[in-house]
């Protein structure tokens, strides 16, 4: 087990960011609102929450799906200035889930190779931590059992998961699924927690654009599941909020 703090999470997420794509070193992930949830990105611990116009805007089409004992119900979803509102949230046993599986294509070279990457942020908020069964491509849900979580890509359990678990005060932990894709967190805090894993297939295909097919090489995807507990200490305060990235 390994711990991180904000300070050094933000040095190693602007260091990503000089290497590559700065949306690339990010998650999405969803909060209770007033009304609804909102969706950000950017990074949960560091409290940074990137904005429109700039980076916010990478996410071209989220998706928002209510998921309940009655069925699947489709919500709609607005853009703001720093997140996407969500009209509706999950009750008990319920799972609010957003996804968007049209965020724009990446290329780098590699020798001589130019390699088209995609990648699919997707978020999860659970409205309680019973089991629930999973419904994104890479999904981590709550297995019903108090701290513990599974992994699931393309509907079956993901072993040696590298997963993190977040606390809204910046604090974290990393864990590893194992056999059974299941993973074990000590949540010492009351308040939101963010849970993210990540996971990439180096196998080409072709999936729907906005203007046709489009096609890749390699395939990354990045979850992060949500949720409240009223369990625990009182939380530390967050830190301060970062400034969002300005595109170059």
């Amino acid at each position: 087990m390994s711990s991180r703090f904000p300070g050094f999470a933000l040095l190693f997420t602007l260091g990503l960011c000089a290497l590559s794509a700065p949306a690339l070193a990010h998650q999405v992930w969803l909060e209770p609102a007033k009304e609804g949830a909102r969706l950000y990105f950017g990074e949960f611990g560091d409290n940074l929450h990137e904005v429109s116009p700039g980076y916010l805007d990478k996410l071209s089409r989220p998706t928002a799906t209510l998921s309940t004992a009655a069925g699947e119900k489709p919500l709609s979803v607005a853009k703001q200035r720093d997140a996407f509102s969500i009209a509706g949230r999950p009750g008990k046993g319920e799972a609010l889930i957003v996804v968007d599986a049209e965020y724009p294509v990446s290329e780098s070279k590699e020798g001589e190779k130019t390699v088209r990457s995609v990648w699919t942020p997707a978020a999860r908020f659970a409205g309680s931590l019973s089991a629930q069964a999973p419904k994104l491509t890479l999904d981590v849900v709550p297995t019903g059992t108090a701290g513990e979580f599974q992994v699931f890509f393309r509907g079956k359990p993901l072993p040696s998961a590298k997963l993190t678990m977040t606390a809204a005060s910046g604090w974290s932990r990393e864990e590893t699924s194992d056999g059974a894709g299941k993973v074990r967190f000590t949540l010492p805090w009351k308040g939101t927690y963010a849970l993210l894993v990540r996971h990439r297939e180096d196998s080409g295909g072709s999936r729907p654009g906005a203007s046709g097919p489009e096609a890749f090489d390699r395939a990354s995807f990045g979850t992060t599941l949500t949720f409240v507990t009223s369990e625990g200490l009182p939380s530390p305060p967050p830190p301060p909020a970062a400034a969002p990235n300005t595109p170059k």
